[in-house]
C-alpha cells in the first residue's frame, strides 16, 4: 500500500487517483487520522466478500449451536427459489438506479 499525507494528496490528487487504480493509497492527516483511497470496483468487491464472510460466519455459529436441520430435496429447492428471487430483485434495483 502506497502512503501519502493530506497535503501531498491535495496537491497531486489526479496522480494519486491514478495510482489508486492499481493499489490502495493510505492518506494520513497531521492529526494521525488515516483514510484509504481505492477504486470503486475493488471497494464493491470487498463489500461483497465481507457480506459473504459474515453469512458464512453466521451459518457456522448456527451449526455449532445446533440450530440446523437436515436438508431435504424440498428444503433445498425452497432455499434456491428464495435466493433466485432475491438475486432478481437486486438486479432490478441496480437497473433502476444505474
Amino acid at each position: 500500500m502506497d502512503r501519502t499525507n493530506a497535503d501531498q494528496f491535495r496537491a497531486n490528487m489526479k496522480e494519486w487517483m491514478e495510482a489508486a487504480r492499481s493499489e490502495p493509497i493510505k492518506i494520513t492527516r497531521k492529526s494521525g487520522e488515516s483514510f484509504v483511497l481505492l477504486d470503486a470496483d475493488t471497494f464493491e468487491k470487498m463489500q461483497l466478500d465481507l457480506a459473504r464472510l459474515q453469512g458464512l460466519s453466521a451459518s457456522l455459529i448456527d451449526v455449532a449451536q445446533g440450530r440446523v436441520t437436515p436438508a431435504s430435496e424440498k428444503s433445498t429447492a425452497e432455499v434456491f427459489e428464495r435466493a433466485k428471487k432475491r438475486a432478481l430483485a437486486a438486479k432490478k434495483t441496480r437497473k433502476a438506479v444505474g
